[in-house]
């Protein structure tokens, strides 16, 4: 499972704010999990079952997580790619989904740069 934790300065709600924009701006939907982070989204589980990676960049399913914790008042958010994200469309699927994980993340961390709130970011392969 790749993760990417984000330690974040200032307000708490300001940022889950800026992350769900920057995530959203890709297409990705977000719904609250029961453990109170997000389950991030993107495609069609339907078109994926039947076409795989056929279905395409944009219709084929992807699916990643954003938890958050604090860690000495500091706002943590771990945005991962859950395993086996993106299999229904085979090994090239896997790979899409790594490929956009990556473009995620990069937004993600442009977003609360630009915003002057990331204090750092750790990566877990």
């Amino acid at each position: 499972m790749a993760a990417v934790d984000y330690f974040i300065s200032g307000d708490h709600d300001e940022a889950r704010s800026v992350l769900a924009e920057a995530m959203r701006s890709l297409g990705f939907e977000l719904a609250t999990s029961p453990l109170g982070g997000w389950d991030v989204t993107r495609g069609s589980t339907s078109a994926t079952l039947w076409l795989g990676a056929f279905a395409g960049r944009e219709k084929q399913r992807l699916d990643y997580r954003m938890e958050f914790f604090q860690q000495e008042g500091q706002l943590v958010a771990r945005l991962s790619r859950i395993s086996g994200a993106g299999a229904m469309g085979g090994v090239v699927g896997v790979s899409r989904s790594a490929e956009v994980f990556t473009e995620l993340d990069q937004a993600v961390g442009t977003a609360l740069t630009t915003h002057g709130i990331l204090a750092n970011a750790l990566h877990h392969p």
